[in-house]
């Protein structure tokens, strides 16, 4: 895994969680400010093995869907209870996308512009590459007549400022966790709460602009899979799913998630006409970045954005009815990861359940 700052404050996390039969994903790619990332961050996988463990160790989309509603609920809560001391808190908002590998199947959601890429071999041994899951960038067409679907009576639901096609003329993104000032208007009303008059939320209005209605997918893992590239929204401005693939396919595993940043950060630099080594020497965003109509001139951010990479590799796979067993105690090798940090810390696999049985189906995580 690699990641890059851009912004003052760090608001995108990721986090990588490995155990002996199973494999938790997550990027959060947070925007005004870093509040709703972390939260996703410390919060969401130990909710999602809570109700696999209620379901009686059994996984589904469902319980996907059901982990993305709670902690959609669970963050507006904090917002509605913090909101006289910290009414900025109605402006954060962060993209979700998590993926975890339970019994041989992959089970992936999304809410907001992330993408999780698949290369996988065709029957001729040629690279192949799928999207496993939609992204909700208002720049993307589906999306654009999505909106346009649900908001018949608003002319302005869709609008080109600041430089990309934005809901309401402010988010990038269509659906998110929080911002709540785009989804409950007595966050935008009330008298505590301050925004720049050019991305005022409208006063009256009786619809959310955003939702949280993740984007959800899963499929048994075959030997053709071959990797999966986790990436956040600031990756995929500056390459395309094939070029990202390419890379991986090509180079060697050492290093290949810090190698893709790097080809993302030299496209960034020649698209601006300077060298990549000029960029390293541009000094991150000051402070919290409160939407976009805040200048970011003279700061790495006029360039790019905070980016998470993860690579992962599949190389066997586990069988398809493997045993469980709950365990008690911490178990070696069951570690959680956490981009922007050097420090690994215990999963919370540890606390719940994993397979019995000991050999990898993972032969590299990078």
């Amino acid at each position: 895994m690699a990641a890059v700052q851009a912004n003052g404050v760090i608001e995108g996390q990721s986090q990588l969680d490995v155990g002996k039969k199973a494999l938790f994903v997550g990027i959060y790619d947070g925007h005004n400010g870093a509040d709703a990332s972390s939260f996703l961050s410390n919060r969401l996988l130990e909710n999602l093995l809570q109700k696999i463990q209620q379901n009686n160790n059994n996984m589904s989309e469902n319980i996907m869907r059901q982990v993305v509603a709670e902690m959609e609920e669970l963050f507006m809560t904090d917002v509605e209870e913090g909101n006289q001391q910290q009414p900025e808190l109605a402006l954060v908002g962060s993209s979700c996308l998590f993926c975890i590998v339970w019994r041989r199947t992959l089970y992936i959601a999304n809410v907001g512009n992330s993408r999780a890429v698949m290369g996988y071999l065709d029957p001729f041994n040629r690279l192949n590459v799928r999207q496993l899951v939609k992204d909700h960038n208002a720049r993307n067409r589906h999306i654009k007549k999505e909106l346009k679907k649900l908001h018949p009576k608003n002319p302005t639901v869709l609008t080109y400022n600041f430089g990309a096609w934005r809901v309401g003329g402010i988010s990038e993104v269509s659906r998110c966790i929080g911002n709540a000032y785009l989804k409950r208007a007595p966050f935008t009303l009330t008298p505590a709460f301050q925004v720049p008059l050019s991305e005022l939320a409208p006063s009256g209005f009786t619809q959310p602009l955003l939702s949280a209605e993740p984007a959800i997918s899963s499929r048994v893992l075959n030997d053709d899979d071959k990797f999966i590239i986790f990436g956040s929204g600031g990756l995929w401005k500056l390459l395309t799913n094939w070029q990202a693939a390419e890379i991986v396919h090509t180079n060697p595993r050492d290093g290949i998630a810090k190698r893709i940043l790097m080809t993302a950060l030299e496209i960034a630099s020649r698209t601006n006409n300077i060298s990549y080594s000029e960029l390293r020497e541009i000094p991150t965003g000051h402070g919290v970045i409160r939407g976009p109509s805040v200048s970011v001139e003279g700061t790495r951010r006029a360039y790019h954005d905070d980016i998470s990479v993860i690579v992962v590799f599949f190389d066997r796979k586990p069988e398809l009815n493997p045993t469980v067993m709950p365990v008690v105690t911490s178990v070696p090798g069951i570690d959680s990861f956490k981009g922007f940090s050097d420090e690994i810390h215990p999963s919370p696999f540890n606390n719940l359940y994993v397979v019995s049985e000991a050999h990898p189906y993972l032969e590299r995580i990078v």
